[in-house]
């Protein structure tokens, strides 16, 4: 199945809002993993945003998944990219 890297981007004005989000956040994410829906995720150190490897179907179903994220849901993702990508080496590969 194809695995598409997703970026999310994060503006400062909402930090506070959406820290008070993030348990809901990394509650869905977690069920997520626990599927294999998404193989891994996590914020980049300059709190910019996130990255996040989903595996789908295609573009449009990796778009819906995501599009189910509480922070997506309450408007906390300025953007979304999504491209498929091709793991050559690695775990996930």
């Amino acid at each position: 199945m194809p695995m598409f890297a997703v970026t999310y981007t994060y503006e400062d004005a909402q930090t506070d809002a959406r820290e008070a989000n993030k348990p809901a956040h990394r509650e869905w994410l977690a069920a997520q993993v626990a599927e294999g829906t998404i193989h891994t995720v996590g914020p980049f150190v300059d709190g910019s945003g996130a990255l996040l490897i989903v595996e789908d179907d295609d573009e449009a179903g990796a778009a819906a998944l995501v599009g189910k994220d509480p922070h997506c849901v309450q408007g906390f993702v300025s953007s979304v990219t999504i491209r498929q990508w091709k793991p050559v080496f690695g775990a996930l590969s």
